[in-house]
């Protein structure tokens, strides 16, 4: 063989092997990219369950694709699983499979497990730390140090008193509560009649049904009408018959819901979210409704600010707060908060751009901006 062609067979051998061997890396690279992106990422949230419609809203249409979603008992504690949507916030965030656990029992408790690190358990069973807590009511409120944690808020949430008009009851005449009323309202839930507050009889007894300490409702209520008390609430015995609530009121705004649909002659306090269901009026207090514009005014003053918070000494992972910020971006756009009848606007959310006015703590004095 000439010098030539041994010189060209070489050349080709070593251009083949060069070609094997880049192939390889390539694939090994592939490989080593497909099994880095399929890396599982968790997101455990726990908290206040009043904005759980759009924290499912925003994870399902905004954060994740191809969505399954794993169901406990009741609507607070779900979990998802799915891909980062190819158009979200996620989408060059690298990681693979998501799962976000939903263990939304209230806001107290929420910040509670989340300072003391204690395990929620999830949909699926498991038993996990939270890694940031949703709540409606400041930590100060409930005689949690806010300083052991690091907060955003979202938007506000209104709160405020419901009666149904769905069934046969003395009602009618209940419209507005004063602060005053208010107070009696839950001092005298089972004993007096509905005369005492506007309705029209004095034999049928009023029944109040509420929240548990836990939640931002009953904690937002009572900072704002300045009540310290024990209230009375109300919920059903196996017959449907009223009954005092013996967890001293319910740890979900759907719980207070179901009541309000069977009990007579009763009002519930809810998160503006469980406002709308059919037949439900809201009253007004001391003459003004909580309205968006009520409540971004100063005129309604029975609201709490949304955080989300994390706690200083143990913060989210990486993957975490990634999943975290994506979110809370989601959450907080301005363009979903001002979107007509989005799940956002239909459960009576104000954008934080759009408040004129401020205030430092729950139930403290409401200021201009």
């Amino acid at each position: 063989m000439s010098l030539t062609r041994t010189i060209e067979t070489q050349t080709i051998d070593s251009y083949m092997k060069t070609k094997s061997l880049l192939l390889a890396l390539g694939a090994t690279l592939l490989t080593g990219a497909a099994t880095q992106a399929a890396t599982p990422a968790v997101l455990v949230v726990t908290g206040g369950n009043a904005s759980k419609a759009v924290l499912y809203d925003r994870t399902t249409n905004a954060l994740l694709s191809s969505v399954t979603i794993t169901a406990n008992v009741n609507t607070d504690i779900r979990t998802f699983v799915g891909t980062p949507n190819p158009t979200g916030p996620l989408a060059s965030s690298g990681l693979g499979p998501v799962t976000i656990h939903f263990v939304l029992n209230g806001a107290a408790l929420g910040l509670q497990d989340l300072k003391a690190g204690n395990p929620v358990t999830t949909a699926t069973g498991a038993s996990l730390p939270p890694n940031f807590a949703v709540s409606g009511t400041l930590p100060d409120t409930i005689g949690i140090d806010p300083s052991v944690f690091t907060s955003q808020q979202t938007f506000v949430i209104p709160f405020g008193y419901v009666k149904n008009n769905n069934l046969a009851n003395t009602l009618h005449g209940v419209t507005n509560l004063t602060q005053r009323q208010a107070v009696n309202l839950q001092d005298y839930s089972g004993l007096a009649t509905t005369s005492l507050f506007g309705g029209e009889s004095t034999t049928d007894t009023l029944y109040v049904i509420g929240r548990d300490p836990g939640a931002a409702v009953r904690r937002i209520i009572d900072a704002n009408i300045y009540y310290s008390g024990s209230p009375t609430f109300y919920t059903t015995n196996a017959q449907g018959q009223p009954i005092v609530n013996p967890l001293g009121g319910h740890n979900a705004g759907n719980k207070v819901v179901a009541d309000l649909k069977v009990i007579p002659n009763a009002i519930g306090t809810l998160g503006s979210a469980d406002f709308n269901n059919a037949g439900f009026q809201i009253l007004a207090y001391e003459g003004f409704l909580p309205t968006v514009y009520n409540v971004a005014n100063g005129f309604y003053p029975i609201w709490g600010y949304e955080g989300w918070y994390t706690l200083l000494a143990s913060p989210p992972g990486a993957n975490q707060q990634t999943i975290l910020n994506a979110l809370y971006s989601t959450v907080t756009d301005t363009t979903y908060q001002h979107t007509a009848a989005n799940v956002f606007s239909n459960a009576g959310f104000v954008p934080l751009g759009d408040l004129h006015v401020s205030r430092a703590a729950d139930g403290g004095p409401i200021t201009p901006l």
